[in-house]
């Protein structure tokens, strides 16, 4: 287990190929307690983000002192760990399945009420202050300095 002193970390899990960045550790968190809780392999990698300064809490030390703590608690907190990685999994399952419907989801045809609903939203666009609808429609606003979030 480690406790952030200074800097940024991203914690990420597989997808496919590529990485998905599905948390960020800052100083004064924890990463890895997780693990140390239900005695279950890792469930996500760590990477640097920033320059980072942690300490290193040893298994042993800890497993030291949470020796001394009641059996109730020890449950309590395996409980919290199983219920995590859950809740992990099924976020993880119900990303998939958006995407998957994301990708069965088809355009509407021309002329269908859904297309002239679509078209109507994308003309009142136009009577905003600033800008033109259809103008950049790549999202990328032309300024290298910009994020289009």
């Amino acid at each position: 287990m480690f406790l952030i002193k200074r800097g940024t970390i991203a914690i990420r899990k597989m997808k496919g190929s590529a990485f998905v960045e599905i948390a960020r550790v800052y100083a004064n968190e924890v990463l890895g307690e997780l693990s140390f809780f239900d005695r279950l392999p890792r469930s996500a990698s760590a990477v640097a983000l920033t320059e980072v300064e942690v300490l290193e809490i040893k298994f042993d030390a800890l497993d030291k002192i949470y020796g001394s703590v009641p059996d109730y608690m020890k449950s309590i907190m395996a409980s919290v760990a199983d219920r995590l990685r859950k809740a992990n999994e099924t976020i993880r399952r119900l990303q998939k399945n958006t995407v998957a419907h994301e990708r069965n989801t088809t355009e509407p045809s021309p002329g269908s009420p859904a297309a002239v609903a679509k078209e109507a939203d994308l003309s009142a666009l136009d009577n905003l202050p600033g800008g033109d609808a259809g103008e950049n429609d790549s999202g990328d606003s032309g300024d290298p300095n910009k994020s289009d979030v």
